[in-house]
């Protein structure tokens, strides 16, 4: 395995289009760092005909990867769930992670950058096809939605039951959630489409998990009915810490109407919260709690923007 590449392999531009990102592929007898954009499929890849691929996203704060050792696990208990054998070790990703850093340090001096993990099932001759490269964080958006808050939306849109499809699998099948956002977006532009389960509770969105404070308790859908959140593991763990009760409970509609405080969570924007639930509510403006658990997260690093 070549890990390293040499310095005229490395990419001199500043841009993640031609970023250094390590890329196998048993069926091309590829394992190799590369231009990012020197990345693609075999078109009989599981990853491409049936969208079976593991992912993971991270992101770094202040150039450093965040919770790394949670977000592996939950990759390894994707691909433990998925059936995915042969693919990257724990091991082999942790050197990888802190290479691609080392490999892009350009980029990462600049801003902080997320970064992506991807395994998928390979093909029946060949073992599975995986990545390790970085992806942009929207840091404008970030600021946005943590100072003002995003508009959510309760769709139409049902989660899989969890006999067909495991849900604390993170997956770039992602169709429900497209779907949700599409008509999210039917209420307000930049909303977010929260799914429902079989009972009518409310479940997550792609972006974010969710959570609601009422009544001074911090109330949060059951663990086994949505993605194991690593920012929201956080967000219970820290609320502990302060004194709040944390409850797992199913979250009907109606529970956000009459929440205090509506928070969401996931890897690009930390921890923000709902400005607006459906159509004609009042506006809500960044409650306390929020506000106490985005001082728990790093200090950002955030590339200048230079005056015209």
């Amino acid at each position: 395995m070549n890990v390293v590449p040499t310095a005229s392999d490395q990419d001199s531009g500043g841009s993640f289009l031609g970023h250094n990102a390590y890329f196998c592929c048993p069926a091309w007898n590829v394992s190799e760092w590369r231009s990012f954009d020197q990345i693609s499929l075999p078109i009989d890849d599981l990853g491409f005909r049936q969208g079976v691929t593991a992912v993971e996203r991270l992101r770094t704060y202040g150039g450093t990867i965040f919770c790394a050792d949670q977000h592996l696990q939950r990759l390894a208990e994707t691909l433990r769930l998925l059936k995915i054998e042969k693919g990257p070790t724990t091991g082999q990703l942790e050197r990888l992670i802190e290479a691609c850093l080392e490999l892009n340090a350009d980029l990462v001096q600049q801003s902080d950058v997320g970064m992506t993990i991807w395994v998928t099932a390979g093909s029946s001759k060949f073992d599975p096809t995986w990545a390790v490269h970085l992806n942009e964080i929207d840091h404008e958006a970030v600021a946005r939605r943590q100072s003002h808050g995003q508009p959510i939306a309760v769709t139409t849109v049902v989660q899989p039951p969890m006999e067909s499809w495991p849900r604390h699998a993170k997956v770039r099948n992602r169709l429900h959630y497209y779907l949700a956002d599409l008509e999210a977006k039917e209420v307000a532009p930049d909303a977010t489409g929260l799914l429902l389960d079989s009972d009518g509770s409310v479940t997550e969105s792609s972006l974010a998990n969710v959570a609601i404070l009422r009544d001074g308790q911090l109330i949060i859908p059951p663990e086994e009915d949505v993605l194991k959140g690593v920012t929201m593991g956080l967000v219970r763990k820290w609320s502990n810490e302060q004194g709040i009760q944390c409850l797992e409970a199913p979250l009907m509609p109606k529970d956000l109407l009459q929440a205090d405080e509506i928070l969401l969570t996931g890897t690009d924007t930390g921890i923000w919260f709902a400005n607006n639930y459906q159509e004609g509510h009042h506006k809500r403006l960044k409650g306390e709690i929020c506000q106490q658990m985005q001082a728990m997260l790093p200090e950002p690093r955030i590339r200048p923007v230079r005056e015209a």
